[in-house]
């Protein structure tokens, strides 16, 4: 009978400890519920503490978005001696990974890298070939290690690119999300411990804020942002891939996601947008999943800046 009443007061005891949604939140969901795809979002304001969530901690593909989590274990290692920046690292044909014309695919055959260069090339160029020579000097358990050390337990790194079903951990989970996987509260965690030097250390989560702040494609989070008016840093990283598995119909959709640092005259914080299953599969910047993203992204600024309204997006 005890057992019985505990745990009657435990699931009580859970249903309060859900609160309801918020206005901003319920207002994202409504955008949300709109969308031709699956979609979650998580923000925390790093002055106040505030959260927003929607569909926060279901789990979604990475594709790029996991080379974050990379490029902190390849600073972990450098904070433990066993890596360099300048450390120098061989190019060969046989390392290269897809058929993209992305830097070190266009490089010749025995060109020598640093480790910093790599790290340059896989954040603000997304980089495969770069990542893959990241994950083999610092190894793909190592990274889940670090991420299960920071609480992150449903993010992670199953192989290299391009590596389709020859997971190096996981290989059920591979299956359905090919490089890795997270959910949006656990993406935005991420960088905020980068962010406040809480995930190796305060100078490492500067460097790391500096590259991410390189990223080249800004055609989600960034969208919407009032750059022309004020000073804002957005760091980020996207990710864009297919589905591993089809739907019921045989239709594979695509994955975008976006998580960034922003920092404006009014605010800090954290933002994570992902999405998977998406039926809009065109890949301009006017693609649907980039322009809901990119709304949500306003709607989360001006909340946090008491702006009133969504920031206009700026032609991107």
């Amino acid at each position: 009978m005890i057992p019985a009443l505990l745990l009657a007061a435990a699931a009580s005891a859970s249903l309060v400890a859900a609160p309801p949604p918020t206005p901003i939140e319920q207002e994202l969901a409504r955008r949300i519920a709109a969308f031709h795809g699956e979609m979650g979002l998580f923000a925390r304001n790093l002055d106040t503490g505030e959260t927003i969530a929607v569909n926060a901690d279901r789990r979604f593909p990475t594709a790029s978005l996991i080379k974050v989590a990379v490029m902190a274990e390849v600073y972990r290692q450098i904070g433990l001696g066993k890596l360099r920046k300048d450390q120098t690292v061989v190019l060969h044909d046989a390392d290269k990974a897809g058929d993209e014309t992305i830097p070190l695919n266009m490089l010749h055959d025995g060109a020598t890298l640093t480790v910093s260069d790599l790290l340059k090339y896989m954040i603000a160029y997304s980089d495969n070939t770069a990542t893959n020579l990241l994950v083999g000097l610092v190894g793909t358990a190592n990274v889940d290690v670090l991420l299960d050390a920071n609480g992150l337990t449903k993010t992670r790194l199953y192989r290299p690119t391009f590596r389709d079903g020859h997971a190096d951990v996981l290989p059920e989970e591979e299956k359905e999300f090919g490089l890795g996987s997270t959910t949006p509260r656990e993406a935005a965690t991420l960088l905020a411990l980068i962010a406040e030097g809480k995930l190796v250390s305060r100078a490492a989560g500067d460097e790391m804020i500096g590259l991410l702040a390189m990223q080249q494609d800004r055609a989600m989070i960034p969208r919407a942002l009032p750059f022309a008016t004020e000073e804002i840093l957005v760091a980020n990283k996207t990710g864009w891939d297919e589905e591993k598995r089809p739907d019921a119909s045989g239709f594979k959709g695509d994955v975008r996601n976006d998580a960034a640092y922003v920092k404006a005259p009014k605010t800090r914080y954290v933002l994570a947008i992902c999405a998977r299953r998406i039926q809009d599969k065109s890949p301009g910047v006017d693609s649907e999943a980039l322009r809901v993203g990119g709304e949500i992204s306003g709607m989360v600024y001006a909340h946090f800046t008491g702006a009133g309204g969504a920031p206009k997006p700026n032609g991107r």
